[in-house]
C-alpha cells in the first residue's frame, strides 16, 4: 500500500454543505504547508455553490494566492486516473479526485491517502475526532468512473 505521510495530522472540518472543493484545497494547501494563505474564511470565499468545479474553483484560488500552481486532469478511462493517482501518492504528492456517488447523488470531492491494487482511501469528512474516511475497491472507482457521469477528474497542487 502507497500512503501519503502524515495525512491524518491534518484536520480541515468542511464548513458548507456545497463545498467539498474549497475544503479539499484547503486540505491539500495545510498538507503542503503551503505559507501565506488566509484560512480563517477560507471555504466560504472559494465555494461558489452550484458553480463549483475543479476548474472554477481553482481559478479563483490562483487569481488570490498565484503561488498555489493548481493541476487538474480529465481522464477517459477511469484505469488510466487510478494510475495517475497511484502515481501521484507514491511521489508524496497529495490529490483530489472526483468520485461519482450515484443514484443521483452527484459526486464528492476527497483528498486520497492512500491507495494499493485493491483499494483506495480517502478523506470523507473531518470533525474534532479527526479524518473519517471511505475506502473503496479499486474496481468500484473505475466503474463509477466508466459508467456514471461526472467524476472524471482529479486535482493536485505541484509543489516542486
Amino acid at each position: 500500500m502507497v500512503e501519503l505521510e502524515n495525512w491524518k495530522t491534518i484536520i480541515v472540518p468542511q464548513r458548507r454543505e456545497s463545498g467539498c472543493i474549497p475544503t479539499g484545497y484547503e486540505w491539500l494547501i495545510r498538507y503542503l504547508n503551503i505559507q501565506r494563505v488566509d484560512f480563517r474564511n477560507f471555504q466560504e470565499e472559494f465555494d461558489f455553490g452550484q458553480s463549483n468545479s475543479f476548474d472554477y474553483v481553482a481559478a479563483r484560488i490562483k487569481s488570490k494566492y498565484p503561488a498555489v500552481s493548481i493541476q487538474i486532469m480529465h481522464f477517459s478511462q477511469g484505469v488510466k486516473k487510478i494510475d495517475y493517482i497511484r502515481s501521484l501518492i507514491e511521489a508524496q504528492t497529495p490529490c483530489l479526485i472526483s468520485l461519482a456517488l450515484g443514484r443521483g447523488q452527484g459526486w464528492h470531492i476527497m483528498p486520497v491517502v492512500s491507495i494499493d491494487n485493491d483499494k483506495i482511501e480517502m478523506i470523507h469528512d473531518a470533525d474534532g475526532n479527526g479524518n473519517h474516511t471511505w475506502a473503496f475497491p479499486v474496481t468500484e472507482v473505475i466503474w463509477k468512473h466508466d459508467n456514471l457521469q461526472g467524476g472524471d477528474d482529479i486535482s493536485w497542487i505541484d509543489s516542486s
